[in-house]
């Protein structure tokens, strides 16, 4: 099948940076460089444990051990400094999706990827989570700040993956790219916002497995509607149950192994002993 033109992951460069997408003032002397550094570290503390309305920059300069005044020198407002922030943890997040996105092919390997990874964020990250949701994205300016930037950089990645998987085939023609792609990041935010404030867990792994089931049997082609998938999740449980069994007979033989000279069990008094079969005669 001839592919059509793909939509490529942009780069950092490539991206048009909205007006609030600020540097640290000055000249980057290695200095200024080290207490931009340290200033930063505080602003991601204060900002993930109190919210970025209740924190102040006073609050990170004290972390910091300097004057209020020195902090604005570096980040010229408190919105400034809290985008710096999020691009330093946005970042190593984005690069890491690029590079372990690029080893992957199929559409069902791609998606499962991505949700399993966004709900690893819910789980590993909850502090940044409640503070990008619950915070930041919730004011009309978010559409022209930074963390919008991010956030379709972020999602590039699934765009991508239904677009490549329409001109390969694995999925219908007529599939809405923007609407998946806001049922899959809008659902998983709906899911696990209670696990953001400690209502209940959840298993990353069966649950990666049974959204994409969700999200992508619709959406293949007929007579692919849940074999690819459902099987997918059989798999998962059948890979499980084989583990358990390993690990189960590992300590079985690391039992016997401990103790080879150990003489098999005596019966119980009043036990008749066990018959030896005789061997019939030549």
């Amino acid at each position: 099948m001839t592919r059509t033109t793909r939509l490529t992951t942009p780069s950092p460069a490539a991206v048009d940076a909205p007006a609030d997408y600020a540097q640290p003032a000055g000249a980057q002397t290695p200095r200024r460089m080290r207490r931009a550094a340290e200033i930063l570290a505080a602003a991601r503390e204060v900002f993930l444990e109190k919210g970025f309305d209740r924190s102040s920059v006073s609050e990170i300069a004290a972390q910091v051990g300097v004057v209020e005044g020195l902090v604005y020198t570096y980040f010229p407002s408190k919105r400034e400094l809290l985008n710096a922030v999020l691009r330093g943890m946005y970042e190593p997040l984005i690069a890491d999706l690029e590079d372990r996105f690029s080893r992957l092919h199929g559409v069902r390997s791609r998606m499962r990827f991505l949700i399993w990874r966004h709900l690893r964020v819910y789980v590993e990250e909850p502090n940044l989570s409640r503070l990008v949701l619950h915070e930041v994205r919730t004011g009309p300016e978010y559409f022209q700040s930074v963390l919008h930037d991010l956030h379709v950089r972020y999602t590039a990645f699934l765009i991508r993956t239904v677009e490549e998987g329409i001109a390969d085939g694995e999925l219908h023609a007529d599939t809405d790219v923007e609407l998946l792609r806001s049922m899959v990041y809008g659902g998983i935010e709906h899911r696990m916002w209670g696990t953001l404030f400690g209502r209940g867990s959840v298993d990353v792994e069966a649950m990666a497995d049974r959204y994409t089931a969700m999200v992508l049997g619709p959406l293949l082609p007929d007579g692919r509607a849940h074999s690819p998938v459902v099987a997918s999740s059989a798999r998962s449980h059948i890979g499980q149950v084989l583990d358990e069994v390993r690990v189960r007979l590992d300590q079985i033989e690391d039992a016997l192994m401990a103790s080879p000279d150990t003489p098999p069990p005596q019966p119980k008094a009043g036990t008749a002993p066990a018959r030896t079969r005789r061997k019939s005669p030549p």
